[in-house]
């Protein structure tokens, strides 16, 4: 017969914040639940009351209700209610009442208190704010970041093939050849993952050429025996320690006794050279295209070592937008060595994720140029093939073309100041679909190389729109295009998934989460006239300018960490695997705490669409 504590228990393992609990704490937890069962309809806290109760949901939700009968919220399955007032000791602000029939536990004050009082993380869970759990969600997968960031990397994170190994009695000739034909400077010794000994290209000049042996002889005669190995887990300073310390070259990694695969030195300096720093440094060494190219090859294995070596996930992008701006210089350099200089002042302006500095491994050109109004009748040309040939180094450095294009070759994306200044007004004129649209790409702005005053041109001219005699029809369209995007939460909370196509029952986390918050900041930014072009950094100004509460940014702000670490994990795991990069996320691949998170997160962003639904009513 089944245990009824067992089933509890079991529950709260997969729920935050008792999944935080040492099993025997959460043993005592399940024992201080009162499982009850209530109809549909029934009213489980009244506003007014006192509650002495932590109220969690086993099954059904509930609908929680001001006093003027409004909807504040809905919860459903490992949701807690009833904390405000079991925390603040005032009265229960909002009727809660089922709307199906539910399993509620409840458990007393007391037991909650001795809960708190004996695990800081479940008392953390609890005073922490929204944002913070939002935050928080993501940190169980990272590593130890920091200045020392690199070397902590795991030694396992450095090897992409099988070890190669050969049996003791293989002929010296033979030893050879299979290090010839894998491309390897060494060769294990031994057989079905265990190892014997190791030879290295340097043995075979040294004891094999060297003293005139036969390259018929076993090559256990030459080997090194016992060769030292570490743990794949290691990090990499363990590696460099030892082989330092030894003066190897080669050193062996093993899993749970067997060998898995071999790190050298070459693969430490290698790891080095990924740095961002030194990956921009290379690529600005680059005289030619092909050359661009060959460095930008570096970028996906950069992307993984930032994941792994500790850096936070939602900051990975802003590292990969700087190599991309990187790029982008290195090609208009080259441009202008092979077409001669400039005819007129000009700038490159980088759009969207560019932009914004929220770029990750799978990313499009949203580019354009503004040259200044006096260039002679001949400078189109010159123009034009400039955006050519920067555009067609990106795509070759892996930056694929805009489907929409919205890139410099596009005529009406390459023009002079005069010809923007007229294109902004036209669209504020008419904020018809296409022209909200347009505008919402050139808010994101960021001039990458070029005259700065053409640049602040354009933002000028993008403010102008804001503020001229049709600001409130243009915020308006604006605004409504902001919270057209679908937050993908059905009636209990509960993700809506994709129900067709290749990626049957994922959620697409960039179109359903990160592309409205997105939106509705920067409707928020161009309302307020702030033209900071992050979104992180226009939450920032819209709190100094008082535009936005500072509780909402945290919200909205721990929304976005949590959606962009989400997609930037995604794509290291998709790399890993070998596959295209895609934003469509596998919620089952996710832990119970950052399901929840991430449907807070989009609770957080479909609370600031009705905000700025009644702020810009129809």
């Amino acid at each position: 017969m089944n245990d009824p504590l067992t089933d509890v228990d079991r529950f709260l393992a997969q729920t935050p914040p008792f999944d935080s609990l040492e099993p025997a704490m959460r043993r005592r937890a399940a024992a201080a639940f009162e499982v009850v069962y209530r109809r549909s309809g029934s009213v489980l806290l009244e506003i007014g009351e006192a509650n002495h109760t932590l109220f969690l949901i086993r099954r059904g939700a509930v609908e929680a209700h001001d006093r003027h009968g409004t909807l504040v919220g809905r919860y459903g399955e490992g949701d807690s209610f009833g904390l405000q007032s079991l925390l603040s000791g005032k009265p229960v602000r909002f009727r809660i009442s089922l709307i199906e029939d539910g399993l509620i536990w409840r458990m007393p004050k007391a037991a909650f208190d001795a809960l708190r009082a004996a695990s800081p993380a479940f008392d953390d869970f609890y005073i922490r704010s929204l944002e913070e759990r939002l935050v928080s969600a993501l940190r169980e997968h990272e590593g130890a970041g920091g200045a020392a960031a690199l070397f902590m990397t795991p030694l396992s994170e450095l090897t992409r093939r099988e070890p190669v190994l050969a049996s003791p009695d293989t002929p010296i000739a033979q030893a050879a050849r299979t290090m010839a034909e894998h491309g390897i400077s060494s060769l294990l010794i031994g057989s079905e993952g265990s190892v014997q000994g190791i030879v290295t290209d340097r043995d075979l000049r040294n004891r094999v050429l060297a003293k005139g042996r036969s390259p018929d002889e076993p090559v256990a005669a030459v080997m090194t025996p016992e060769p030292l190995t570490v743990d794949a887990a290691s990090p990499v300073l363990a590696a460099i320690v030892a082989m330092a310390g030894r003066g190897i070259h080669h050193l062996p990694l093993t899993r749970e006794g067997r060998v898995v695969g071999m790190v050298t030195t070459r693969d430490l300096l290698s790891l080095q050279t990924h740095h961002p720093l030194y990956l921009a440094a290379q690529i600005q060494k680059q005289d030619t295209v092909a050359g661009v190219v060959d460095a930008c090859r570096r970028i996906p294995k950069l992307f993984d070592l930032l994941l792994a070596s500790g850096i936070r996930a939602e900051e990975v992008p802003k590292v990969m937008t700087t190599i991309t701006d990187t790029v982008t210089r290195r090609l208009i350099r080259l441009a202008e060595a092979e077409l001669g200089p400039a005819p007129a002042a000009w700038a490159w302006l980088a759009f969207g994720s560019q932009a914004r500095e929220e770029q990750s491994l799978k990313t499009d050109q949203d580019n354009g140029i503004v040259y200044d109004d006096a260039a002679p009748p001949d400078a189109y040309g010159w123009f034009a093939a400039m955006a050519r040939f920067v555009c067609d180094g990106l795509a070759a450095c892996g930056y694929a073309y805009c489907p929409g294009d919205i890139m410099a070759t596009t005529p009406s994306w390459r023009q002079p100041l005069a010809g923007w200044q007229r294109q902004f007004a036209e669209w504020s004129r008419l904020p018809d679909p296409q022209a909200v649209l347009g505008i919402s790409i050139f808010f994101d702005l960021r001039g990458i190389q070029g005259d700065r005053d053409l640049v602040a041109g354009i933002r000028q001219a993008m403010a102008d729109c804001a503020t001229g005699t049709g600001k409130a029809v243009f915020l308006s369209a604006l605004a409504r295009g902001a919270t057209e995007h679908d937050v993908p939460l059905g009636f209990f909370r509960r993700f809506v998934l994709e129900s067709r196509g290749e990626h049957r029952e994922t959620l697409e986390i960039k179109a359903a989460g990160l592309m409205p918050l997105t939106d509705l900041v920067r409707v928020r930014a161009l309302q307020s006239g702030v033209t900071a072009a992050s979104t992180l950094e226009r939450l920032t100004a819209l709190v100094s300018r008082g535009a936005l509460a500072r509780s909402d940014a945290d919200r909205l702000e721990g929304a976005y960490r949590l959606l962009s670490g989400l997609r930037v994990r995604l794509h290291a795991d998709l790399h890993r695997r070998g596959e295209a990069p895609h934003n469509h996320l596998d919620v089952r691949r996710l832990s119970h705490a950052e399901r929840v998170a991430l449907r807070d997160a989009f609770v957080v962003v479909r609370e600031a669409q009705r905000a700025l639904t009644q702020d810009f009513p129809a």
